[in-house]
């Protein structure tokens, strides 16, 4: 939690980091919870899967409700 704690005070230091933020928010707010929480889902399963060991995974294995970040981008991009 201290490594959190660290990035969300590089991001109040940072200027372009304030201005991403910002845009970010105001992008999110136009959207319904429902796509809020697909953004939010498709950004912790990218994270995720960069963090995972390529072993770790099975190419074409999916757990149960498990979600594609390509099957969730569409879906934002789509409501724009």
């Amino acid at each position: 939690m201290l490594h959190l704690a660290g990035l969300l005070e590089e991001l109040e230091r940072s200027e372009p980091a304030r201005a991403a933020m910002s845009i970010l928010e105001t992008s999110l707010a136009r959207r319904s919870t429902e796509e809020q929480g697909a953004f939010w889902r498709a950004v912790d399963i990218y994270y995720v899967s960069r963090k995972a060991p390529p072993e770790a995974t099975v190419p074409g294995q999916r757990g149960s409700g498990e979600v594609v970040p390509g099957e969730v981008v569409p879906e934002l991009a789509a409501a724009s």
